[in-house]
């Protein structure tokens, strides 16, 4: 007898079942489902990370506030040497740390435009830089000032030399590099010049490119130099205007190695990273010659110094494999992959596509320093005294990693490495790659003299860490340290498993090595080529209960398989607690495909929306070709559309036979052909679509019938047909296209590109894994044991890291495939033949975890079985086949899950949750008195708290309207009508009656066209903006008080309380409140700095109604239509229909009398709420079922989760007040 616990590990959902097995017979011990939040956000379907607006919003605020701290320092410096008006430190200081800016008069009108009198910095800079100034006046030092704190406000954009990915190398360094020819052309030495030409002409300034080196410091040091500034102040302004924080270091979220884990990842550019790259590729290149007698070998050393120099051309950082095809072989023979058709006497075991990695680091090196370049940094360099030689290189390399100005990277290189001025140049214009390697410099350090000995990497990492793993005895003894080294190098090197051996590994091997020496290694310490982090296992706490910890890992990035472990270990830590489960209960996991990484899931989607075209496509020719050639109309079905493009990839041909196959062979009642499996179910062939094949049914049944292709007397001829097919070279081709999509990622300027090209070379190798898959099934001698039970979908990392996780309690963990649970769903009659999985209701989760717990060894023999037998029937040859249930009511009782099945939603309540994260200094994590990091809190809302937009306040017929100021490239045709100013909305108006509405405001508009004053932006009405939050305080006030305030739209309700209480009638009342976010967010922020405050909401209303609950996005009720007291005694099926989740709620105003409106979705709802329409009306007892319901809040019959009641994870319900007689 044996407990197993199904798994259906979903991105947003968990499907649990327990079974008790007790021979071939199964009883179900419980089940449930638990959906909780993804771990990624979504806009417009687009996925995107769940921080990425938060963040953004705070980069955003940082920007404004080093904007704003910058303008101050400049501001002091100009005050203190009356360039500006006169301001004092404290209006200052409270500009720089209460946002209240500075309403002096006098500066206000120096930063003033004026048209009228031609004052505008555009102005005051070109005069800086054309004409002495009087500086002994206060005009023209205010001119000056003006013109230097319209620089510091704009400044341009600083190219950082390290980032090499970025947009600095694209759009950006492009828009400057046509401004700098804009400018010359116009005959402008200087930007103001140039900027102030255009002003003068009324055309755009802004949307430039700028840089801030070679348009805005050569601005302000020839402003200095025309007005003969003191070098004093100059360097004062020049600091003020341009200083920029150096980035803050990022050793601290480095990754630690595979192999050592306190040790940090290696960076990709480190010379000795790149000779570990490349000496691991070249050791594995395999080469056969018209010499070799067409046995492949390893390259001799002739070879391997000639692929070397691929490695270090300067001007290919990455390259084909064909470049040391032809340095091999030479360019005048021919020479190919040793699986290419054809005749070439020079063959090896890379595709020539095969995209490889170059040395480019070293390669720059080795061109300033010569081909020995460590020695000659050696002899050259100025602190070499007492250093090794690759402490010395460790030196140099570090100062080009981690400089980020060329100017300090030259005079370094010119001290440092006594370097002439154009080899300083050369050293500064070295670009290290960005990225880290898997390993440590201190493991590749251990690794290298074994690669550098022409040992394959596999080898060198079994030998490289033996020291540490053996006796100190052993590690003095040179020579039999080197005997073992070798023999272990060997082991790895001709390592073939022998089956008779159970788990037969090197590891295995080299321990069996070991003891055969006498030697007691720590086998723990050695390498391994296929290591990854590890949980520790679990021990058990004071109670005496094992659980598991934390999923967290450094090697799992994935937010959104991050979010499903820590919910399995919710659920899996409850099971355990109350004993529903212990460590020896077997698991069976089915993990979602969409716990891939992000691009892996796109790639999917995309995948399957190209599909989904496809047979929509093949649909409508299927009925065009079958009314075509019969004048009967048809309807496809799902195995129609299969069979119709199995037709397209024959190319219409029956491969077996050769026969030209049409629509009516296969589609219709007389259909000649059928599906046919490649490989015989009968023999261990899977279902998949790889394995089959539109077939002449009499082929199948009389010659094929259970033999693999290679063994039928046809099997050349089949081939053949094959080969016209073309298969064979598509496959080539797609191995060409991932190499190229492979380049393409590599050399990625942008995140963006970066990501598509992993996204399309995912595609297509699920594109190559199938047609890969399907020819090689025609070339099989034989099946592999378990083959059909390895094909399909597999989650790769993901997968690994949540079985080694669940493996930290559980002993038995097996996983199951999703093509394998959708099989036997089918055989015991959960789900029609031909049909899709039913996804409308959350229970389908727990059906499948059924099915899940369900499959068991017996299981897959007898599936084997069943599949044979199910084949023979198709060819007419027995009867029809039965799969035995794991009880004899098995699929009725599955079916009826849902009518008791509580589903448990998580929908965690972040906003009163402070921010934390751990300390850091210079990016190294700030530990404290006992060793444990510092973890510090803030106060920032976690949430949306209005939307972005500002909308100011106009009075129209004595009622205040909401307007938005929008540029007028921005606006839509309808928005024309809602221009408020009635001047500016005739001059638009005729615009765009004369040409096109988009001509019209692509190019000027103008509001005055002889003074040259064009119309930019246009205030247009709101008229949904009714009731907006006043967010704060204009700096300028006007007289008209309702123009006083920014306003904003919320964006959120945060939650809301009721009120309920009894009229003297003793009839119920109840009122409402709702608290926005932001008002939540002002509230918690006060609550983190003193301990004394104000409630969120009121105790009882204006009426003295005590408050009745709180309800919040996510909160589950039960409703009830007299008395809560008949909740108590009902069954799990009655409370499954009562069991709602709160998902909406907001205000509604009819005349003077306000409503809340509030909207609840049945737990078990499973349909996107596009497809739903809620419905009115408080609930009643025997109710058709509303999957939506909208109430008002005076129709709020239920109790309230929290207050009233817990659902647990497992869907429990408890009730707190429930009276005990």
């Amino acid at each position: 007898m044996e407990k197993v616990l199904g798994l259906d590990l979903g991105t947003n959902s968990i499907g649990w079942a327990i079974i008790q097995r007790e021979g071939d017979c199964c009883t179900l011990i419980d089940k449930g489902v638990s959906i909780f939040q993804e771990g990624v956000a979504r806009e417009q379907g687009a996925e995107k990370p769940a921080v990425q607006t938060r963040t953004d919003a705070r980069a955003l605020r940082r920007a404004y506030r080093r904007r704003r701290k910058r303008k101050i320092d400049l501001l002091r410096v100009l005050v203190d040497h009356e360039l500006c008006p006169p301001l004092t430190h404290e209006q200052l200081d409270l500009w720089l740390q209460k946002k209240r800016y500075p309403l002096d008069e006098a500066f206000l009108a120096w930063q003033r435009t004026d048209e009228e009198t031609g004052r505008n910095p555009y102005r005051d800079r070109y005069r800086a830089l054309s004409e002495q100034l009087d500086l002994t006046g206060e005009k023209g030092r205010y001119t000056l000032g003006r013109a230097l704190y319209h620089i510091a406000q704009r400044r341009g954009f600083l190219s950082n030399r390290r980032d090499n990915t970025a947009e600095s190398d694209g759009k950006v360094k492009q828009g400057i590099d046509s401004l700098t020819e804009a400018m010359k052309a116009a005959g402008c030495r200087y930007l103001g010049e140039y900027f102030y030409m255009l002003y003068g002409k009324g055309e755009k300034i802004r949307n430039h490119y700028t840089s801030r080196n070679d348009h805005y410091r050569a601005e302000f040091d020839a402003i200095c130099s025309r007005q003969q500034l003191d070098p004093t102040l100059t360097d004062k302004l020049r600091r003020a205007i341009f200083y920029q924080r150096p980035l803050k270091s990022q050793k601290g979220t480095v990754g630690k190695c595979t192999f050592e884990k306190g040790k940090s990842r290696c960076p990709l550019s480190h010379p000795r990273f790149e000779e570990f790259r490349m000496l691991s590729f070249i050791n594995n290149i395999r080469i056969t010659t018209p010499y070799d007698f067409g046995a492949s070998r390893p390259l001799n050393e002739e070879e391997r110094a000639a692929a070397i120099r691929m490695f270090m051309r300067k001007s290919k950082p990455t390259f084909d494999f064909e470049d040391i095809a032809k340095a091999l072989a030479g360019r005048k023979r021919s020479y190919a992959y040793e699986e290419d058709a054809g005749e070439a006497p020079y063959r090896f075991n890379y595709r020539m596509s095969t995209s490889v990695s170059g040395c480019p680091t070293t390669a720059a090196l080795a061109d300033i320093f010569g081909e020995d370049w460590v020695s000659g940094i050696c002899s050259l360099y100025t602190r070499a005294e007492g250093k090794t030689k690759e402490r010395i290189v460790d030196d140099v390399w570090h100062v080009l990693f981690s400089f980020d100005d060329d100017d300090k990277l030259r005079q370094w290189a010119a001290e440092r490495l006594q370097l002439s001025e154009a080899d300083a140049e050369k050293f500064a214009a070295i670009t290290p790659k960005q990225g880290y390697a898997a390993l440590s410099l201190n493991a590749i350090d251990k690794i290298l003299p074994y690669l550098r000995a022409g040992r394959r990497y596999d080898e060198a990492v079994f030998c490289a860490n033996i020291k540490a793993a053996v006796p100190a005895e052993v590690r003095s003894d040179e020579q039999l340290l080197g005997r073992i080294t070798d023999e272990v190098s060997r082991i790895v090197a001709d390592f073939k498993p022998d089956p008779t051996i159970k788990a037969d590994t090197k590891q295995s091997r080299i321990e069996g090595c070991m003891r055969e020496h006498g030697i007691e290694a720590d086998m723990k310490k050695l390498y391994h080529p296929s290591m990854i982090e590890t949980y520790r296992k679990a021990e058990a706490g004071d109670d005496g209960l094992v659980q598991l910890g934390s999923p967290r890992t450094s090697s799992v990035r994935n937010p959104m398989a991050m979010r499903a472990l820590f919910r399995m270990r919710a659920l899996l830590n409850r099971l355990l607690r109350e004993g529903r489960i212990d460590p020896m209960t077997k698991i069976n996991i089915e993990f979602a495909r969409g716990l891939n990484d992000a691009n892996k899931r796109k790639a999917i989607e995309q995948w399957q929306r190209e599909r989904e075209k496809e047979n929509k496509r093949y649909a409508q020719e299927i009925r065009k070709l079958y009314e075509e050639q019969t004048g009967s109309p048809t309807e496809p079905s799902e195995e129609d559309i299969l069979k119709y493009r199995l037709y397209e990839e024959q190319n219409h041909i029956c491969l077996y036979t050769g026969r030209q196959i049409s629509i009516t062979d296969f589609i219709g009642s007389s259909a000649s052909c059928d599906i046919e499996h490649t490989l015989p179910r009968s023999r261990g062939g899977d279902d998949s679509q790889m394995n089959k094949t539109l077939c002449d049914n009499r082929f199948n049944r009389e010659t094929k019938c259970s033999k693999l292709p290679s063994e039928l007397s046809e099997h050349s001829d089949v081939m053949a047909r094959i080969e016209q097919l073309g298969w064979k070279q598509r496959i080539d081709d797609l191995h060409k296209q991932i190499e190229t999509a492979s380049r393409r990622s590599k050399n990625a300027t942008t995140k963006e590109d970066k990501d598509k090209a992993i996204q399309h070379r995912h595609k297509l190798r699920m594109q190559l894994d199938y047609w890969q898959g399907k020819y090689e099934r025609f070339t099989m001698t034989e099946v592999p044991e378990g083959f059909a039970n390895r094909q399909g979908v597999d989650i790769g990392i993901i997968g690994r890291y949540a079985r080694l996780y669940l493996k930290s309690v559980f002993e038995r963990i097996y996983t199951v495939k999703g093509a394998t649970t959708a099989a036997f769903r089918k055989m015991w009659g959960l789900q029609e033949e031909d049909s899709e999985k039913e996804r409308t209701n959350h229970a389908h989760h727990c059906i499948d975890a059924i099915t899940i717990a369900c499959i068991g060894r017996n299981e897959y023999d007898r599936w084997a079985q069943y599949a044979a037998q199910e084949e023979y029937y198709r060819r007419c040859e027995g009867v029809k086949p039965s799969f035995d249930k794991p009880w004899p009511t098995f699929t009725e009782d599955v079916r009826a899950v849902a009518d008791e099945l509580l589903v448990a939603h998580s929908t965690p309540d972040n906003m009163s949750k402070p921010t934390k994260k751990r300390l850091r200094k210079r990016g190294r994590i700030v530990s404290g008195d006992d060793r444990r990091p510092i973890i510090v809190t803030g106060d920032s809302a976690r949430a949306s708290l209005h939307k972005d937009t500002f909308y100011g306040a106009i009075k129209r017929d004595d009622e205040i309207k909401y307007v938005v100021r929008k540029a007028l490239t921005d606006l839509d045709e309808k928005d024309i009508d809602k221009i408020v100013d009635e001047a500016v909305r005739a001059r638009v108006r005729d615009a765009v009656e004369r040409m096109d509405f988009t001509q019209a405001l692509a190019g000027t508009i103008w509001m005055n066209e002889q003074k040259r004053i064009p119309i930019k932006r246009v205030r247009i009405f709101a008229p949904t903006v009714t009731a907006p939050i006043k967010l704060k305080e204009h700096r300028d006030l006007s007289k008209k008080e309702h123009k006083h305030h920014y306003h904003v739209v919320n964006d959120g309700n945060y939650c809301m309380a009721i009120y309920e209480g009894q009229d003297k009638k003793g009839r119920t009342k109840r009122s409402f409140e709702i608290v926005d976010n932001l008002e939540a967010a002002e509230y918690f922020k006060a609550s983190a700095d003193r301990s004394e405050r104000l409630d969120l909401v009121p105790r009882s209303d204006a009426c003295g109604n005590p408050l009745r609950c709180i309800l919040k996005t996510g909160t589950m009720v039960l409703f009830y239509e007299n008395s809560p007291e008949e909740l108590y005694d009902c069954s799990k099926r009655e409370l499954a229909k009562r069991l709602y989740k709160l998902t909406q709620f907001s205000t509604l105003r009819i005349g003077n009398n306000s409503y809340g409106i509030i909207v609840f979705r049945h737990h078990q709802e499973a349909r996107p709420a596009s497809e739903l329409k809620p419905k009115n009306g408080v609930w009643k007892i025997g109710e058709e079922y509303r999957p939506l319901i909208r109430i008002l809040h005076t129709q709020f019959n239920a109790l309230v989760e929290g207050s009233d009641f817990e659902l647990t994870v497992t869907g429990e319900i408890i009730f707190k007040h429930r009276s005990h007689d």
